[in-house]
This record gives C-alpha cells, structure tokens and sequence, in this order.
C-alpha cells in the first residue's frame, strides 16, 4: 500500500491469540515504545488489534497513555486506529470476520459494543497462533468473510480482524463485490500510522478509505 515508506518494527512476542498471550505481550510495551523513538520513528502505533481491545476500552486507553510516556511520539493502537476509520465510513452495524477463537471473539464484540457499534455477525478461523494467522490464505479469508456477510444483511461494513491476517488483495475485491466499505486490521493500521505523522494514508486502488480525502482526526 505504501511502498515509499519505511515502517519501522519491534516485536511484542506475543504467545498466543488469547487473554494470557495479550498480558504476557503488552509487559514489554513500553521498552518496544522507547526503541523505536531511538530508532527515528515519527509515530508509533501498535499493531496489535485484539492485543488492544481485550481489556476494554479504559484498558485501550491506558496502554496509549505508556506509548506516549514511553516514546515521547504521537501514539495510538490498532483498536483506536478501526474506531476512527469506521466513524468516518459512518459504520455502525458490522459484520466482522476473524482469526480468532470465539472466546476472543467476544472480546472484540464486548469492546465495540461499548464504543456503539452493533455487531450483526460475527466468526473466526479459530486461529490461536500468529504464524498460522499469517499464513491464511485469501481464498479462506474471502469465504469467511462471504459467510459473515450472508449473516449480516443490514451492515454498512465488513471488518476483517488480525493484524496478521494478509488482506490487501482480498479487501479490495470484498468491497466491490458488497458495495460497503471493508476494512481489515493490517491496511487500517498502516493508514493510520501514517496519519500519525501527518500524512494523508492514500492508497489507490485499495478501498474507499484510502483513496478519499477525510481530514486528519485529532486527538481530544
């Protein structure tokens, strides 16, 4: 999507997909925080969606509040970065396709439920480990993401949850295909890191969200 741009990386170790792994993972937070500013990093967002929605949206909050303290950088996770771009689809009623297990699964589904979204259907790969959630092909993303959309016939957009879920050639086929906007977790995270920087986060070619001037978010 952004092939001009450098996006620095520290890993987090993460386990596993579940509330254990996520715990164990977010401890080393801070010290990736603190690296990456010395590294040069403009911006730091944590690539981590259900790493930032498993304890809420209070929880969501605190772990932006470390970032910053720990980097001195604008900051935001993955969680907050797919509030934004739903809010300026004007989504409110999902259908959500995952990696995940049901138990994670509502998780997701208690968080954005607090933050007012409706969600129509949900299912998942009940995946637990990254490497297997990396190598999901597009074909089982698509017929996931086809069966929660047959489920949920009053959405006004399709999420695809797991930031290491590869979707950058199946989402903007799902789009055209539903005519609603489909926004999956590794593409909202890259437009938003670059909208932490300042950048616009255009990317034609890959959906309505990345190729429509929206004005920049601001921090409250």
């Amino acid at each position: 999507m952004f092939p001009d741009v450098d996006f620095l990386v520290e890993g987090l170790g993460v386990s596993g997909m579940s509330e254990a792994g996520y715990a164990e993972a977010v401890a080393r937070l801070e010290t990736a925080c603190a690296s990456l500013a010395r590294r040069g990093a403009e911006a730091v967002l944590l690539f981590g969606t259900s790493l930032s929605f498993f304890r809420g949206p209070a929880f969501n909050a605190e772990l932006e509040h470390r970032m910053t303290q720990a980097s001195g950088l604008p900051c935001r996770t993955l969680t907050s970065a797919l509030v934004d771009a739903l809010t300026i689809v004007s989504a409110r009623r999902l259908a959500v396709a995952t990696a995940y297990t049901h138990d994670v699964n509502a998780l997701f589904t208690s968080y954005f439920s607090a933050e007012g979204f409706f969600i129509d259907a949900i299912d998942g790969l009940d995946i637990v480990s990254l490497s297997a959630a990396e190598q999901a092909g597009p074909e089982q993303i698509a017929a996931l993401a086809r069966r929660v959309r047959d489920q949920a016939p009053r959405a006004d957009a399709l999420v695809i949850s797991c930031a290491g879920l590869s979707t950058h050639t199946v989402s903007p086929v799902l789009e055209a295909e539903f005519d609603l906007p489909v926004l999956s977790s590794a593409m909202v995270g890259a437009w938003a890191a670059l909208r932490l920087t300042g950048r616009p986060g255009h990317a034609p070619g890959f959906g309505r969200l990345y190729q429509t001037e929206f004005p920049r978010k601001e921090r409250t």
